[in-house]
């Protein structure tokens, strides 16, 4: 399955599609957060979906294992790992896909990515 993560510039050095191109290339393996609980399974595709400045998918990774709860973090209580896809992402930030090519231009949260718009994400990631 493939989802769309959103991360905004609130998250930290992952907001940024230059900072996460270099993460996919010296420490691809992160962990990500979660405020709820997703279906998500090892072998699961995150497009990573910037939401500002720009609002584009300019990142991808694998999800290694499904989402675990951690106690006392109340806003983001669900963790999971997942591993940036370098040459993917060299793609990706090199020709992105911007949100108004995508048939979801009002992504909330995490979500799948719809069927429509899977063959010009893998595209634009050589994959």
């Amino acid at each position: 399955m493939d989802w769309l993560f959103i991360v905004k510039p609130a998250d930290g050095d992952s907001s940024d599609k230059d900072r996460m191109l270099h993460l996919a290339e010296t420490a691809p393996r992160r962990s990500w957060c979660l405020s709820r609980w997703r279906r998500m399974v090892p072998g699961d595709r995150l497009w990573i979906y910037f939401a500002a400045p720009v609002r584009e998918v300019a990142a991808v990774a694998r999800i290694e294992d499904e989402p675990y709860e951690v106690a006392g973090s109340p806003r983001q209580p669900w963790r999971f790992t997942a591993t940036l896809h370098p040459a993917a992402t060299r793609r990706l930030h090199r020709d992105p896909v911007p949100l108004h090519v995508l048939s979801n231009r009002h992504p909330q949260g995490v979500t799948r990515v719809k069927d429509a718009d899977l063959r010009l994400l893998l595209d634009h990631a050589g994959l």
